[in-house]
């Protein structure tokens, strides 16, 4: 296996939420100085389903994001400054995010705190491992700058959006993907419980129509997924990409694999005391589903302003066949193949 470097157990991540507690006097007003630029950019296709009241998806970059969110972006390719150890989690939304969150802090903190008193038993996985475009759309970039080393960071943005200081940089970046037609259920119902109601937003039938023809957060969901996976073939060493429901499958192997690759792995007396199944039982969707922190509601302060127990649904893969039809699911195959084609990709 090849030798990613490693991470001294002194030096830990902390729980983003701590820092930006003890940091709250550097919050900023966001800034406006690129409201120019994005009066200039494409607004999402009339008649398509519109997930954030008020700020409909524009078009950057080639990817159909958020207004305030693009606003984060471009306050990041000009403020944040990548660190070699930086490591980001990268999603496309709803594809297993909040569970990565909390394996790759678990993960990196096992040695500094007693898995029975673990941070993730009082913060949400959120409030660990924090947002990158979120928080600089909310004038927080002095924070992340407060953050000690290592940081531990996610993000949403399709690889042609990332600030170029990351794609220079040494940092590592492991990249989740999921089968586009769970990520569509699972967005349907997390927006819905956001917006007080599915049918608040737009039918079914609209949500989906949209997303087949790539409109959705952060999407389209297929050149995100390309994106990093091409880039993961140039260079594995800095991107770790992999596929959720390989993770379902095999929870242990591929904690292993996440460890090795972030610079922790998991020593022969630790997988002999079971110290891998334990961490993988402790980010589990069952035990944190069931944690009383992610049943109240987040502080203001957080980049996440919602309930904790809207990002635990049912955590499984297949979810799909509930809801679409065999000529709907046989419809996005179809796209999604097409897309993926001559790439390696598969469903």
């Amino acid at each position: 296996m090849a030798n990613y470097g490693s991470v001294s157990p002194v030096d830990f991540p902390i729980p983003y939420k701590i820092i930006e507690e003890a940091n709250n006097h550097l919050i900023e007003k966001p800034q406006e100085e690129h409201e120019a630029l994005l009066a200039t950019l494409p607004l999402q296709p009339s008649g398509t389903p519109n997930f954030h009241p008020k700020q409909p998806f524009i078009l950057y970059k080639g990817a159909w994001i958020a207004k305030s969110l693009v606003r984060g972006a471009l306050a990041m390719e000009q403020h944040f400054k990548s660190r070699p150890t930086d490591l980001l989690l990268v999603t496309s939304p709803k594809s297993g995010t909040t569970w990565l969150k909390a394996m790759i802090f678990a993960t990196l903190t096992r040695t500094s705190y007693p898995l029975d008193q673990h941070p993730l038993h009082t913060h949400n996985p959120h409030q660990c491992v924090t947002n990158l475009e979120r928080v600089f759309s909310t004038g927080r970039r002095q924070i992340i700058e407060a953050i000690p080393s290592p940081r531990v960071f996610n993000s949403h943005l399709p690889y042609s959006v990332l600030p170029q200081t990351i794609i220079d940089s040494d940092c590592r970046i492991v990249y989740v993907w999921r089968d586009p037609k769970d990520v569509l259920i699972s967005m349907w119902y997390f927006s819905g419980k956001i917006m007080g109601g599915a049918d608040k937003i737009a039918t079914f039938e609209e949500v989906y129509n949209s997303f087949c023809q790539g409109v959705n957060n952060y999407g389209p969901i297929w050149s995100h997924v390309l994106g990093y996976w091409e880039e993961s073939k140039q260079r594995p060493e800095k991107i770790l990409f992999l596929k959720y429901e390989n993770i379902l499958q095999e929870p242990v192997k591929h904690a292993k694999k996440l460890a090795h690759f972030i610079g922790c792995p998991y020593s022969e007396a630790e997988e002999n005391q079971g110290v891998v199944e334990q961490i993988v039982e402790l980010c589990s969707f069952g035990k944190l589903k069931n944690m009383d922190v992610n049943n109240n509601e987040i502080p203001s302060m957080s980049a996440h302003n919602i309930s904790p127990s809207y990002f635990f649904r049912k955590g499984e893969a297949g979810d799909w066949k509930n809801h679409l039809t065999q000529e709907m699911a046989e419809r996005l195959n179809t796209i999604i193949e097409e897309k993926f084609k001559g790439s390696g990709l598969k469903i």
